[in-house]
């Protein structure tokens, strides 16, 4: 696991305690990549200051794939699409008061769907 900062710390605590919301493997994958977090919250940040109240998460990682040297360790990937949903369920973790920002899908055959 990556050293963590106090704050992606309490962010990884938070994760962990909702990891049935997470796909399996996203808490591992996080760990070491604390800084595709920070880059996905900042961008994230960014685009509500704007006044959007609806975005697609996929879109914030493209933006961070193609225009940033931002890439994931230990991943066979720059950024792997699969993390994207993930990040999502954190960010409306950590910012609640943004529920709906993202659209959330669950699929029924999934642990996570039972939530």
């Amino acid at each position: 696991m990556s050293e963590q900062t106090p704050l992606q710390g309490s962010t990884y605590a938070l994760a962990s305690e909702h990891a049935g919301v997470f796909r399996t493997g996203f808490l591992p994958w996080l760990a070491d990549n604390m800084h595709v977090w920070a880059a996905f919250q900042r961008e994230a940040n960014r685009i509500w200051a704007r006044g959007r109240r609806h975005y697609s998460a996929r879109t914030i990682g493209e933006v961070l794939r193609h225009e940033s040297a931002l890439a994931e360790k230990g991943g066979e990937w720059k950024l792997n699409n699969s993390h994207f949903p993930d990040l999502a369920r954190l960010y409306l973790l950590v910012h609640p008061e943004r529920d709906g920002f993202f659209e959330l899908r669950y699929q029924s055959n999934t642990p996570r769907a039972a939530a």
